[in-house]
């Protein structure tokens, strides 16, 4: 999607699904890379992101290979559904990691979780495809849209369309990602 909008869906894989899908991959998209990807998520002391029910926020220090991204995102939830639509997403680049984490504790922002993942990154026709093994949470793929399809809706159905034809049962996406789900498995949310 253009600008800083972000709209992708996010589904749970078997081992055995994740295979296929891989090799269905190879077939239909163009492989960029492999990566692996490891994110501090954090909250600020004036507004803790965990508090509503439906977590909407997130503020993650996240190295991407050599480099390291400073990221807010701020979903836009359909409450009747239990899931994120969309998101605004903002990214810098930092020189200095360790600074940004040293300016975190001195504010006293909280850690709250480390998601710590491998990634297969493929291109198709306005789509970023990713196979994820997330360390605790097991295999995924992310669909994201990189162009606009017809506002926020018409992009979802067209992500939609773009899993069934890979072959994957998305009647049961992740609808709240992976600090939620991780949180949450080590009883840190409920």
């Amino acid at each position: 999607m253009p600008g800083d909008t972000e709209i992708e869906i996010k589904i749970p894989l078997d081992e055995k699904t994740f295979s296929k899908v891989r090799e269905k991959l190879r077939e239909l998209a163009e492989f960029r890379k492999k990566i692996r990807q490891v994110d501090d998520y954090y909250t600020p002391p004036h507004r803790n992101f965990l508090e509503p029910e439906i977590p909407y926020e997130w503020l993650r220090i996240g190295k991407r290979g050599d480099r390291t991204i400073l990221s807010y995102k701020h979903w836009y939830l359909d409450k009747e559904a239990g899931t994120g639509t969309h998101c605004d997403e903002i990214n810098i680049e930092v020189r200095e990691p360790e600074q940004i984490r040293k300016l975190f504790t001195a504010l006293n922002f909280k850690k709250l979780v480390t998601v710590d993942k491998q990634r297969e990154i493929y291109s198709n026709d306005g789509f970023e495809i990713v196979l994820d093994f997330v360390k605790d949470l097991g295999h995924f793929i992310e669909i994201e849209s990189k162009k606009d399809f017809g506002g926020v809706e018409e992009t979802r159905k067209k992500l939609f369309e773009f899993a069934k034809n890979l072959g994957i049962d998305s009647s049961n996406p992740d609808k709240l990602g992976y600090p939620f789900s991780l949180l949450k498995k080590k009883g840190l949310i409920k």
